[in-house]
C-alpha cells in the first residue's frame, strides 16, 4: 500500500496541498515563530496546546457521531479514520500535566475564537459531514510533518518541565508530550496508510462540487488555526498590559505618597529653620 504520488492531482489530499500552499507557508511561519516563544513559557505552551485540545476533541466527536449515524458517508468516513491518530485523549493527558490535575480549568473553550471555531466546525460537519475531510487533512497531517521537530524542540526545553521527586528528566518530559506520541510501532507506515486510504476513499465516492467543498473548507482550517494562535497572543499581550497598567497605578500611588512625604518633611524643615532663627 503506497500514498499518491505529490504529482497525482486526482488525488483529494494533493489537491489540497496545492490549493492551500499559501495558506500552510503563512501558517507555518507563524507557528515557527510563536513556538520559539511558548516553549519558553509553561504557560504560554499550555494555552497553545489547549486550543488544538478543542478542535481535536470536536472534530473527533463529530467524526464518531457521524460514523455512528450509519449515513450515505459513514463508511467512507470509517474506513479513512485510523483510531491510532486520535488526539483527544493524548492532549487531555498533557493538560492535566501543564495544569497540575485541574480539568477545570481547561475542558471547556472559554476563548471567543475557539468557541467560535469549534461552534462552526459542528456546524458544518452536520450539514455536510464529507467537510470532516478538510479537517483530516490539514489537522492530523501536520503531526506527521511537523510534529517531530516540535516534539524535539518541546522535549529539549528546560524551562517547560518541572523536576519531580523520584522520576527522571525523560519520564517528566514523556508525561507533558503525549500529543507527539502514536501508539504504533512505525509512526510514518501510519501515516502512509492514512494517505492511501484518504485517497482511496474519496477518489470516486465523492462528487466535484463535494471536492471543490472540502479543498475550500481546508482553506478555512488553516485560517481557523491561525486565528486561534493570534487570539491567545492577543489574550496574553491584554493580560500583560493589564499586569504592568497595575504596576504603573500601583508604582505611581506609592511614588505619589513618596514624593507628599518628602514635601511634608521639607515644609516642616523650613518651619523649624524658621522657627530657630527668627
Amino acid at each position: 500500500m503506497s500514498s499518491p504520488l505529490p504529482t497525482d492531482l486526482a488525488a483529494l489530499g494533493n489537491r489540497i496541498n496545492v490549493e492551500t500552499r499559501p495558506y500552510h507557508q503563512k501558517i507555518d511561519k507563524q507557528v515557527t515563530l510563536k513556538f520559539a516563544i511558548a516553549v519558553r513559557d509553561p504557560k504560554v505552551y499550555r494555552q497553545g496546546i489547549q486550543l488544538f485540545y478543542h478542535l481535536f476533541k470536536t472534530i473527533e466527536e463529530c467524526l464518531s457521531t457521524e460514523i455512528a449515524r450509519d449515513s450515505k458517508y459513514s463508511a467512507m468516513l470509517r474506513d479513512t479514520w485510523k483510531p491510532e491518530l486520535a488526539r483527544t485523549d493524548k492532549l487531555y493527558s498533557d493538560l492535566m500535566f501543564f495544569y497540575q490535575d485541574h480539568p477545570e480549568k481547561f475542558v471547556t473553550p472559554m476563548i471567543k475564537q475557539q468557541i467560535e471555531s469549534c461552534a462552526h466546525i459542528r456546524q458544518v460537519t452536520s450539514e455536510k459531514p464529507y467537510l470532516l475531510l478538510a479537517y483530516l487533512h490539514v489537522l492530523y497531517l501536520a503531526l506527521f510533518a511537523g510534529g517531530r521537530i516540535m516534539s524535539s524542540q518541546v522535549a529539549k526545553s528546560l524551562k517547560l518541565f518541572p523536576q519531580m521527586e523520584g522520576r527522571s528528566v525523560d519520564e517528566v518530559v514523556a508525561l507533558g508530550t503525549n500529543l507527539f506520541r502514536f501508539d504504533v510501532n512505525d509512526p510514518q507506515s501510519l501515516r502512509i496508510v492514512f494517505k492511501s486510504d484518504y485517497d482511496l476513499q474519496t477518489r470516486n465516492f465523492l462528487s466535484e462540487s463535494e471536492k471543490q467543498d472540502v479543498i475550500e473548507e481546508s482553506k478555512l482550517a488553516f485560517e481557523i488555526t491561525a486565528d486561534g494562535i493570534k487570539e491567545i497572543e492577543r489574550h496574553n499581550l491584554k493580560r500583560l498590559q493589564s499586569k504592568l497598567s497595575y504596576q504603573i497605578v500601583t508604582n505611581g500611588r506609592y511614588l505619589a505618597l513618596l514624593v507628599v512625604t518628602l514635601v511634608g518633611f521639607w515644609f516642616a524643615r523650613r518651619i523649624m529653620v524658621h522657627i530657630l532663627y527668627m
